[in-house]
């Protein structure tokens, strides 16, 4: 079985037991794909297939039988290595892996040793709390409850709107446009503050692309600048966002996207070696391939990189 295969039926076998008591709420739900979406062997076909999974609850026969697929697919130390990083990954989305994590890892290490079916209840149940604990530190990062999943899900667009109602001037496009732009704006800036801050240039870069990609005006582009510069510097959750954009975008804007975030890289002396790193990051990150980062890559002249 290829490693491809075997992550999927990983992925459902982990949706699978988020679904032990038989109810996900929305907000859960959304915990489970950002934990997924850390995963970065899933393409953006597979997430489709995954997204099925998550949309109805998962029966204890469909458990049992993609637990049996996963233990009979491993064939080598390095097929038991994968589970271990996976889940290891999985459970440390949140910057910490918890005791009970911990030892859960350490008896699937045992269990897979002798291809042992016990574990899936604690399974289960870890995977549950894990769910849990990610949807609870999301919400405590505000106190604003009427508008919590903007704050969770989209903080630019949360900020933008904020400076919409104090100084009374709008973006003037749809809505659903608008949320995109800010995941966009987002992880532009993200860009810009890699090395050291964010410079006059690089703000500029951000407002150009802004008025040319996105047809903002000079004044809607400066205003979702600065709001993306400064949340960009408070710290943005890097999953949230990056799962937000790809699944608002396709796989040709989502490509198109990769050069713009190298122009930024470009804008202020040379892309540095950082800036490369992070947007290999993010592009693995919106489930692009390997060929459409080094295609964005190569947009930048040599002479004009650290890193060939």
């Amino acid at each position: 079985m290829s490693n491809e295969t075997f992550i999927m039926d990983l992925a459902k076998l982990l949706i699978a037991a988020a679904w032990v008591d038989g109810e996900l709420s929305n907000e859960e739900i959304n915990a489970l794909k950002d934990l997924l979406f850390t995963i970065p062997d899933i393409s953006g076909e597979d997430w489709k297939q995954l997204e099925i999974y998550m949309d109805s609850p998962v029966t204890s026969e469909e458990r049992e039988a993609l637990l049996a697929r996963v233990l009979t697919s491993i064939t080598s130390n390095k097929d038991k290595t994968l589970v271990i990083d996976t889940l290891t990954r999985l459970f440390a989305a949140d910057g910490k892996i918890s005791d009970e994590e911990s030892a859960l890892l350490n008896d699937i290490k045992e269990a897979l040793s002798k291809t042992h079916t016990g574990v899936l209840a604690r399974m289960s149940k870890i995977i549950t709390t894990s769910v849990k604990r990610r949807n609870e530190t999301s919400k405590a990062a505000t106190q604003r409850e009427s508008r919590i999943d903007d704050y969770i899900m989209n903080t630019v667009y949360y900020q933008l709107e904020s400076e919409h109602l104090e100084r009374g001037f709008e973006v003037n496009l749809p809505e659903q446009q608008i949320r995109k732009l800010c995941f966009a704006a987002g992880l532009l800036a993200r860009i810009a503050a890699v090395d050291s801050g964010i410079s006059k240039k690089e703000r500029n870069s951000i407002q150009f692309i802004l008025t040319q990609e996105w047809g903002l005006s000079a004044q809607e582009a400066a205003l979702v600048t600065e709001v993306s510069c400064q949340r960009v510097l408070k710290g943005l959750d890097f999953y949230r966002t990056t799962r937000g954009f790809f699944e608002c975008t396709d796989h040709d804007e989502r490509k198109s996207f990769l050069q713009c975030l190298f122009n930024i890289a470009n804008a202020s002396d040379m892309t540095s070696a950082k800036e490369v790193e992070e947007i290999r990051r993010i592009s693995e990150a919106l489930k692009l391939s390997h060929k459409d980062f080094i295609e964005a890559k190569l947009t930048i002249p040599r002479q004009n990189r650290e890193v060939l």
